[in-house]
């Protein structure tokens, strides 16, 4: 049966191809990723709808409550706006008892503006496909709908069911809201597999990620004159607070990386900035979080804020005029990290199916950078594992693609995986 699953699938790549490009044509470009026109994730999901409900499954689009980060105890981006923005849950239910599977992957990609290919042409070219969200995670999304097509088209008996998402709002500074708004819904199961993985690993977990704004305040004036106060050079103050956070952190932890990524000021040569405007992104470990929540209850990073808080207020504290028009500091995000154990049966399952398909075992890896996969696993305590069919380094980038040869395999290691749980 195994066998046959595996030649089916090969011999329907075409199928899983056009699948792959169909999705990637359509812009689901996140509205807050600063692109001139995001096209945001409605359109990708009215195109998956009508696929899955031909398959058999309950399709609905679940909307993301305005609330969905507060009423999940998650500090996400205020003000998120959801509107026509749902998820597609599709739930798959099977005669007899038997596992809940999840599988999980996100609609929304970042910007295309500025790409060196064509963002939504999803050209086929020396065995890849190009075009934006062909390695996150469009292709994952293709690998775990062309999984459950040819599982469903082998007629074989099954049990218990599974729960397919297409999510919202993962990136550009989204927190993984669509997610949220899917365990806040009450969809859960007995394992998560999240396709937003690369090629080759099975990932176990992830770190968390804070986000900070900080908002300077100046004095506008014409520089010719020189009575303004520049924000400039005030901002330059809460920066070697920001310096400071990243050599502690980087000293010590050189993956806990902190990036200032924005540095705005200024409106022309000759005025004295009035405003300035920085963000900052800081990595934090799973041993941090354990450590907040034994210090605070909340896991977290809480501990970490507290003390980037304290430098800023020290490198405020000799500046007489940040004493009076002190810097405003606005904890945007705080995505928590999570890691699963070595011994989890999740892994040895997903490793074995990885096995039947390429006759090698897949690395274990943890994603530096974070991922909504952290939802399941931290706050609902679902076994949850990271595996899709991503090129490393690809996801984000100007030339992004997806080797077709992963799409097939991943797409059998899912089937052969599924069989595994679901075959009755």
């Amino acid at each position: 049966m195994q066998r046959k699953l595996l030649e089916s699938i090969a011999a329907s790549t075409d199928e899983l191809v056009a699948l792959c490009r169909d999705l990637c044509r359509i812009n689901t470009v996140n509205p807050y990723s600063g692109d001139r026109n995001p096209g945001g994730e409605l359109a990708g999901q009215e195109y998956l709808a009508p696929i899955l409900e031909g398959l058999g499954a309950r399709v609905l689009l679940l909307p993301c409550p305005d609330d969905i980060y507060s009423r999940m105890d998650v500090l996400g981006p205020a003000d998120r706006d959801f509107s026509n923005r749902p998820n597609l849950v599709a739930e798959f239910d099977f005669a007899g008892e038997g596992p809940r599977i999840v599988l999980n992957g996100h609609m929304d990609t970042v910007g295309i503006d500025g790409m060196q290919i064509d963002p939504l042409g999803a050209e086929v070219r020396d065995g890849r496909i190009w075009s934006r969200g062909t390695s996150d995670c469009k292709g994952g999304i293709t690998t775990a709908v062309s999984a459950l097509r040819a599982l469903l088209a082998m007629e074989v008996p099954l049990k218990g069911s599974v729960v397919f998402e297409s999510v919202v709002d993962e990136e550009c500074n989204g927190s993984g809201a669509g997610t949220l708004a899917c365990l806040d819904a009450g969809y859960t199961g007995d394992a998560a597999v999240f396709v937003d993985g690369n090629a080759g690993a099975m990932v176990l977990g992830c770190s968390g990620c804070l986000t900070a704004d900080l908002h300077v305040e100046g004095k506008e004036g014409h520089a010719a004159y020189g009575n303004g106060i520049s924000a400039i050079d005030k901002a330059l103050v809460a920066k070697a607070a920001v310096d400071r956070l990243k050599a502690e952190r980087e000293s010590a932890r050189p993956q806990a990386r902190v990036n200032l990524g924005i540095f705005h000021s200024g409106v022309h040569p000759a005025v004295i900035p009035g405003r300035a405007y920085l963000s900052f992104n800081c990595v934090y470990e799973v041993d941090e979080a354990q450590s907040a929540l034994e210090q605070t209850g909340v896991w977290g990073a809480a501990p970490i804020r507290d003390g980037f808080e304290a430098m800023l207020q020290q490198a405020q504290a000799g500046d007489q005029w940040l004493t009076e028009h002190p810097v405003r500091l606005t904890w945007v995000k705080d995505l928590v990290p999570f890691l699963e154990p070595a011994d989890l049966p999740l892994l040895s399952d997903l490793e074995a199916a990885y096995r039947a398909v390429l006759g090698e075992d897949p690395q274990r890896a943890n994603m530096v950078g974070w991922s909504d996969a952290s939802y399941p696993s931290s706050l609902a305590k679902i076994p949850t594992i990271l595996y899709g069919p991503g090129v490393e380094g690809k996801a984000h980038s100007q030339d992004e693609y997806v080797e077709i040869d992963n799409l097939v395999r991943c797409t059998q290691v899912l089937a052969v995986y599924l069989l595994g749980q679901l075959g009755a």
